[in-house]
């Protein structure tokens, strides 16, 4: 017996019983069926996924593109890390040559989406499983007083990816020494620090961030790693980085 036969069979043996009870009818409903044929769907899907091949090859060309060569592995972590390092310096770079007093660059933890990257060719793709989002570069000029706040929040933190041109010592989760250019922090001295715009916009509890003035350079973050993968390869170069104390925890 058909399935629909068998289901309206149970519903009039179900109106049967409840007929003799007083309904109160709020309102009509019609309900109606439409058969839907799976062989057609199937082939909708199968001329979809056709249309869609070519710009899948293309798409998979342009990530498996080899940017550079990894010299050996870089990872993630804090308080500071090889790939927060390398990261960090990419940023920089970008943001020099839009202003060259840009004093260093910072980057949220959780800005870095992949643990790490492996020794070997650095391809396209693995620059977009690092860094999917298009968060933009913006040069911020953060007075003294205010980055001295601003790098206490990331000392609670234990530590982000921080460019060269800033060293700090943590001691139980608060900044006990930081140096710009290799001086100490100056309240009278207004700071610029390249940045996502996230973080820039108050991301990760910077709302102190938020009314300072900036500068949007236009540059992706992504774009900027990109960059500066091909141009280490470009001077026959490995993509490399070190821990050299930018932050050290005691």
């Amino acid at each position: 017996m058909a399935l629909i036969t068998r289901i309206w069979i149970l519903l009039s043996i179900a109106l049967w019983q409840v007929g003799c009870t007083t309904v109160q009818h709020i309102s009509n409903t019609k309900v109606g069926y439409e058969p839907i044929s799976t062989t057609t769907t199937t082939e909708t899907d199968a001329d979809v996924a056709a249309m869609i091949v070519p710009y899948r090859a293309k798409l998979e060309d342009q990530m498996n593109e080899v940017l550079a060569n990894i010299k050996q592995e870089m990872v993630k972590g804090k308080p500071e890390s090889t790939l927060g390092n390398w990261f960090t310096d990419a940023m920089l770079a970008a943001a020099l040559k839009i202003d060259p007093e840009v004093d260093f660059a910072i980057a949220n933890y959780g800005g870095l989406r992949i643990p790490s990257l492996s020794a070997g060719p650095l391809t396209r793709g693995e620059l977009y499983e690092l860094c999917p989002f298009d968060n933009s570069i913006l040069i911020v000029e953060v007075p003294g007083n205010i980055l001295d706040t601003f790098l206490q929040h990331v000392a609670l933190s234990e530590g982000w990816p921080v460019s060269k041109g800033i060293r700090m010592i943590i001691d139980d989760r608060k900044m006990i020494n930081c140096t710009i250019g290799g001086r100490m922090i100056d309240s009278a001295t207004t700071y610029k620090v390249a940045m996502p715009d996230y973080v820039a916009n108050g991301g990760d509890d910077m709302s102190m961030l938020i009314p300072l003035s900036r500068v949007q350079t236009g540059i992706i973050q992504r774009d900027a790693l990109i960059e500066y993968a091909q141009e280490a390869t470009k001077h026959n170069m490995d993509v490399s980085a070190i821990i050299e104390g930018r932050i050290i925890k005691q």
